[in-house]
């Protein structure tokens, strides 16, 4: 069962690990007494009828007029909402006890919720709480007036929520001198890693922690670590010994991106990706030597077997294989030895020196919608959501007793209606539109022992380097027509450079020649400097 439990971390994690921005949250210390919604110790299963009883009482959520919300959420896990009905009645008992408000939940699948909320935004219809996601650009419909502007409510309705971030977050979130959003805290930073098969690894003598800084250092190594692996097991050769050909950036190298990809970036910190330029001076990655080299690495790494080639196909979780020897990481803090299933025992290893960039942050946020009739309110939601352990977890997990139990050592474990990962009744990990996320209380086979995994997000996060612009907000309305231009030229070429597909040396130079040659025929030099014009300019003004 564990196994079980555990083998689903992979997909959901990685997914929300691609919407990590860059964050600095410090660590919440909270106790999980609040896993049961009153101290009497009440279920939350025992909604509907309190519910009904609560509503309009002048007594319940203190002297505040009744209300109801209504909340959007985006969630990578739609198939695992069967008892939404319940999880909904024990919401509504327990805002009703805390703020005497309902706050429906709206959940939808990445396929609608873009077009559903944006829709709703540009049309004005009332929303209270929503997802800002990638695509419900936070700064783009913070700047059309889409959203409430939350620093005007939270000295009085949300105190706690400045707590969750640094000033320099906060700084970096500001539209028009206003903050109009929260950002979901959890792994905020870019964590980067490698996942390994230790199983495989001690049957070919492999040593996996050699202290490599990055992928680009274990090239060698690779190359003769999957000829050790077809030598010795003949039945393997011809499988990849990594199952997935990972893009560049943040996997092999940390830029500073401002939305308009690798045509505009600045080198981070500590972690330059092009040696002998500042972190002050914008340039296009793909014009650069370093960028050439990846796509030269890639092509021999394909050539070897490390990688597979265009045409390798593969039915089921490539991952799970026991002829894979490793594969990149991102978002990852902790790991079960199960992550990748039976067939061998998985390790993690983070590289040093995690780092984050501003706009980072507004790829996983909670907003108020501008035509809320109850933006006070909102914000009171907003912040028992990102504050409150029983909320954060019933969330995720469920309801102790229906969705899970404690052991006799006090230990969380998935049960009843959750007692199969692959079919529950209600699991959202670790839902990263769903707020605070640190404060979870999650079973071992999820947030580790002891919840390091959380406890480590944080950790990172307050210990990650810094770009060089965070609050720095781009204006891309004068580049708009060579964004769109260069972005048809990347992908004509780009798949084919990242993911060494080429057939040999030769093609990747020619391809990345014309690449570069189109990407400047398109305007690329005049993004990089309208990008640099608009830095120097927030440099002069600070």
């Amino acid at each position: 069962m564990k196994r079980k439990l555990v083998s689903l971390l992979c997909v959901f994690s990685m997914a929300a690990a691609m919407l990590s921005g860059c964050g600095n949250g410090s660590e919440k210390e909270s106790s999980q007494e609040s896993s049961k919604p009153s101290e009497s110790g009440e279920s939350g299963t025992e909604s509907a009828e309190s519910s009904e009883t609560a509503e309009g009482d002048e007594t319940a959520g203190g002297d505040l007029e009744y209300a109801e919300l209504q909340w959007y959420v985006l969630s990578y896990q739609t198939g695992n909402i069967t008892d939404i009905d319940m999880i909904q009645a024990a919401l509504d008992e327990y805002f009703l006890e805390k703020l005497n408000c309902k706050v429906k939940l709206n959940i939808m699948g990445p396929g609608g919720y873009e077009e559903t909320m944006s829709t709703k935004l540009m049309s004005g219809e009332e929303v209270d709480l929503l997802a800002v996601t990638g695509d419900i650009s936070y700064y783009t419909y913070a700047k059309m007036g889409a959203f409430y502007p939350i620093d005007t409510l939270w000295d009085e309705y949300g105190t706690s929520l400045k707590d969750l971030f640094k000033e320099d977050v906060w700084e970096g979130l500001k539209v028009d001198d206003h903050i109009y959003g929260v950002p979901v805290l959890k792994d905020n930073c870019y964590i980067i890693s490698y996942i390994y098969n230790d199983t495989l690894a001690k049957e070919l003598g492999l040593d996996m922690e050699q202290g490599w800084s990055g992928p680009q250092e274990m090239e060698d190594f690779l190359i003769e670590a999957v000829a050790a692996r077809d030598a010795k097991f003949p039945e393997y050769k011809g499988m990849p010994l990594m199952p997935y050909n990972d893009v560049f950036c943040p996997y092999y190298v940390a830029l500073e991106q401002f939305g308009c990809n690798e045509l505009a970036v600045c080198n981070v910190p500590g972690k330059e990706a092009v040696p002998g330029v500042d972190t002050k001076t914008v340039y296009n990655f793909f014009e650069t030597d370093e960028f050439r080299e990846l796509c030269l690495m890639k092509q021999r790494l394909v050539s070897a077997g490390v990688l597979s080639n265009n045409g390798f196909t593969f039915e089921g979780n490539l991952a799970a294989e026991p002829f894979i020897l490793m594969l990149n990481g991102w978002g990852y803090t902790w790991i079960s030895e199960d992550l990748n299933g039976e067939n061998y025992d998985s390790k993690l290893v983070v590289y040093d020196n995690p780092y984050m960039e501003g706009s980072g942050y507004a790829g996983a946020m909670t907003a108020i919608g501008v035509k809320s009739k109850n933006p006070e309110r909102a914000m009171m939601a907003m912040e028992l959501i990102n504050n409150d352990p029983y909320v954060a977890t019933m969330l995720r997990f469920g309801l102790e007793g229906e969705h899970w139990e404690k052991d006799g050592d006090g230990k969380m474990q998935l049960a009843n209606r959750n007692a199969d990962a692959a079919n529950p009744g209600w699991l959202q990990w670790y839902g990263p539109f769903f707020g605070n996320l640190t404060i979870v209380e999650a079973p071992e086979s999820y947030g580790g022992p002891d919840n390091i995994m959380l406890k480590k997000m944080a950790e990172y996060n307050n210990e990650a380097i810094l770009a060089s612009h965070m609050g720095f907000i781009p204006d891309l309305s004068a580049i708009e027509n060579e964004l769109s231009a260069c972005n048809n030229v990347i992908s004509e070429y780009y798949d084919y450079l990242k993911y060494g597909y080429l057939e040999s040396p030769e093609a990747v130079n020619k391809s990345v020649d014309d690449f570069v040659a189109k990407l400047k025929e398109n305007g690329s030099e005049k993004i990089v400097a309208e990008i640099q014009s608009q830095i120097d300019a927030w440099e002069a003004s600070k």
